[in-house]
């Protein structure tokens, strides 16, 4: 599979999920948080990565998993993104106060306590797709991969998916960090 064919798949993915109903993305996002929830308990972390959803990408809700962790009192980092570098900088979550949309509609922190990527245990990490290797496309600029990249080697690393896998993304980078959950409205994958 060439890079064609993965932007191929990310343009059928990312139309598939636009064109969900708000009520079956909602019903999506709430059984993603029970499998999270059903997740957590098996794990032990201090501290939780989470992306913040692009609305007009519909992306899962991942307000609902922020809301629990601060509920269990599990500090949650989330991310501005530096367009000049495609990197991430990475910020204690407190309340929505430090958040300001960018240019993509993404909310990001525009202030706040920056914590390392070798201080974060579990990274939640957006996807279009996954297959059961545990490779992901995503939006095709690489900042989740450069941001995996510099995490602990026992920082775990969960996408969430709309939608089952595919059986292979034959066509890896070397770059690509494959990750090491996957979490679905229906079950938990393990790679």
């Amino acid at each position: 599979m060439s890079s064609i064919d993965k932007a191929k798949l990310r343009t059928v993915y990312l139309r598939k999920r636009k064109m969900l109903s708000s009520e079956m993305s909602a019903h999506i996002a709430g059984r993603i948080l029970e499998q999270f929830k059903l997740f957590l308990t098996q794990i032990q972390v201090k501290n939780t990565h989470v992306f913040l959803p692009i609305t007009k990408q519909n992306e899962i809700n991942t307000w609902l998993i922020v809301d629990y962790l601060l509920s269990q009192h599990i500090d949650t980092v989330v991310s501005q993104s530096k367009l000049e570098t495609n990197q991430l900088i990475h910020y204690l979550y407190k309340n929505p106060n430090q958040l300001e949309h960018n240019k993509w509609g993404i909310p990001e922190p525009v202030h706040g306590t920056v914590i390392s990527e070798q201080d974060i245990d579990l990274v939640l990490v957006p996807l279009v797709v996954f297959d059961r290797q545990g490779h992901r496309i995503g939006y095709g600029k690489g900042y989740y991969d450069r941001f995996l990249a510099g995490c602990r080697p026992d920082c775990l690393k969960v996408g969430l998916s709309m939608s089952p896998p595919l059986d292979i993304i034959p066509y890896v980078d070397t770059y690509d960090i494959p990750l090491d959950y996957c979490i679905t409205p229906l079950k938990t994958y393990h790679f």
